[in-house]
């Protein structure tokens, strides 16, 4: 038999004709694809804000019941604030009013003062500007104040009892 087939091709010459796409697509699959790519800019930012907390030890007074007595007593409050931060302390009048302890068992009540320095001249209030008390914490956002009290001597014998209020602080910084 020749190199012909019954349809009358010579198939030595097609050989290459098949060989050809054959090798296009050999070359399609080995050549890497075109890389792409899209880029954007993630804007990243922070918002750090002062902060400070407060706390307060108890100002307590121990004082007998004759007339004319008074006594005197101190408490600290502490600062504890994210950083070096200036700030502005102020005392309410406290729960009773006018800065007054009440004895609950009784009803009376015990007047009292409480002041920012140690002679316990200067008031400390809460009007702005006024009689709170101003400062800064320190680089490492501490601060410690003293808070100086005294009653007020009776003109009358104070009964026995526990007399009590709550004075709030407030910190503006």
């Amino acid at each position: 038999m020749d190199d012909q087939s019954t349809f009358g091709h010579n198939w030595n010459e097609m050989k290459p004709i098949f060989a050809f796409p054959a090798a296009i697509t050999a070359m399609t699959l080995c050549t890497p694809a075109e890389a792409r790519q899209a880029e954007a800019v993630l804007h990243v930012s922070a918002v750090v804000e002062e902060s400070c907390s407060a706390s307060a030890d108890p100002l307590d007074f121990v004082l007998d019941t004759t007339v004319g007595a008074s006594a005197h007593g101190q408490a600290s409050i502490d600062l504890s604030c994210s950083g070096p931060t200036a700030f502005e302390i102020a005392l309410d009048t406290g729960q009773n009013g006018a800065r007054r302890m009440l004895d609950s068992a009784s009803g009376q009540t015990l007047a009292y003062e409480i002041y920012c320095d140690a002679a316990r001249s200067v008031r400390w209030g809460n009007a702005a500007g006024v009689d709170t008390v101003a400062g800064a914490a320190d680089a490492n956002g501490k601060a410690t104040l003293t808070a100086y009290g005294a009653t007020f001597a009776n003109v009358e014998r104070v009964a026995a009892g526990t007399y009590s209020d709550a004075v709030v602080v407030t910190v503006n910084f």
